[in-house]
């Protein structure tokens, strides 16, 4: 019987109203506190990790096989022998109008925490994104009325979760409005605007800080630095495609397909022995930003260990998905992003412009290659306000995040997640 024949004609809107609204805080608050908890046990162990393998470096050969053969055993044993894919998923859920799996929400928060925690070099960010899709897709199966509504459910509990991984509400919007679907629906509206507004709650009562707050450090932009902030903008813009093509290429490279445990052997210890000599990219990499933002002064010696992060990255990303870890090329973007802002930064101050603050190349650099990655540059522009806590560079960074990416889309019309679903 149609839910309509239950309630009067004049009170059916209000009901539905009411129901959809209740629903959305709901998925704001639960998305919310499950995602920041996420965020911080991953946090936590990857630090220690980290730690004890800086203080004995054959761990970092070591950890992560133990990661990526322990994702082995919870796939082969417990999620139905499925790889997890990534936004792909929810992407192909919501063009197919298929169930997102219920198991789908401890897939990607049990193998997102171990793939970062023991080195494998992606984030938590994609595995989040699918988690709270799933429990968005629950959320829109407990009501009659929420049915119709099911993408609007998803977005909304995926924009919760950005909130909260990058302390801004706006990242979480634009990022389900770019990246998921692109609507401008009553409902789209208030589903969002509602839960992402329970998820900054729970931001503010928690006293959650943002990644690295250089509120205090960046207070203003010299103009003549402006040249090579284009410059860094149309390097970010190429280095966008490279990313996609050589992540893309990484994971369908063929070696030991048919067996399969031989792989994940050799794969992860090739794995571990590139961070045996480059632990700047142990797990998400933020750790490494965190470092660079701190240094007093720079050298050339950190520019080149900074090029050739961002040349490796992607393939260690890549591998990392290759041999089964949960992840994409959110976190990837952000590091290579800043390491590339703090190249084009020091190259300058060393030799054209003595007082430029190169802070301010890493600021945009994570911007403009975040916006060329993924093709969501709103999402990137308010990513990095969320990420930085800064906002003086306002001007520069929303005018060339457009730059970056026009060019990589015009380059290369497809991210990492459309290339695998289109048809």
């Amino acid at each position: 019987m149609n839910f309509k024949t239950h309630v009067s004609r004049k009170n059916y809107q209000w009901v539905k109203w009411s129901r959809i609204a209740l629903c959305s805080a709901l998925v704001g608050i639960v998305v919310g506190l499950l995602t920041l908890m996420f965020k911080t046990l991953v946090e936590q162990y990857e630090h220690l990790l980290l730690h004890k393998a800086k203080d004995f470096q054959l761990f970092f050969i070591v950890f992560p096989f133990i990661g990526l053969a322990l994702i082995y055993v919870l796939r082969q044993f417990v999620f139905n022998k499925k790889k997890n894919k990534g936004i792909s998923e929810v992407l192909e859920a919501v063009q197919s109008k298929k169930k997102i799996p219920s198991y789908k929400v401890l897939s990607h928060f049990f193998n997102g925490f171990l793939t970062v925690v023991f080195g494998g070099t992606t984030g938590i960010e994609v595995s989040t994104v699918v988690a709270t899709a799933t429990l968005g897709d629950m959320a829109s199966r407990k009501d009659v009325i929420f049915k119709k509504y099911r993408k609007e459910f998803i977005g909304a509990a995926i924009a919760s979760g950005v909130t909260i991984l990058f302390c801004s509400p706006l990242a979480g919007l634009f990022f389900s409005y770019e990246t998921i679907r692109k609507q401008k629906t009553k409902v789209f509206w208030i589903t969002h605007i509602l839960s992402v507004a329970f998820a900054t709650a729970i931001l503010f009562l928690m006293n959650v800080h943002p990644l690295v707050d250089l509120s205090q450090y960046v207070h203003d932009w010299k103009y003549e630095a402006l040249p090579f902030f284009i410059v860094l903008s149309m390097l970010s813009g190429v280095y966008g495609v490279y990313m996609t093509k050589v992540v893309t290429y990484s994971k369908k490279a063929s070696f030991f397909e048919h067996r399969p445990l031989l792989q994940l052997l050799i794969g992860s210890i090739f794995l571990g022995s590139i961070l045996y000599f480059l632990p700047e990219l142990y797990g998400s990499g933020y750790h490494t930003i965190i470092q660079f933002t701190q240094k007093k002064s720079y050298i050339l010696s950190i520019a080149l260990l900074a090029l050739i992060l961002v040349i490796v990255k992607p393939f260690t990303t890549g591998l990392t998905l290759k041999l089964g870890g949960d992840g994409g090329v959110f976190a990837p973007s952000i590091f290579a992003g800043a390491c590339l802002g703090l190249i084009v930064g020091m190259l300058t101050k060393m030799y054209f412009v003595p007082d430029v603050l190169v802070l301010n190349f890493v600021i945009l650099g994570v911007a403009l290659t975040v916006g060329a990655t993924l093709h969501a540059p709103f999402t990137a522009i308010f990513l990095t306000f969320g990420i930085f806590n800064s906002y003086v560079l306002w001007l520069p960074l929303i005018a060339l995040t457009f730059v970056s990416y026009f060019l990589s889309k015009g380059i290369f019309p497809y991210t990492v997640y459309t290339l695998s679903v289109r048809k």
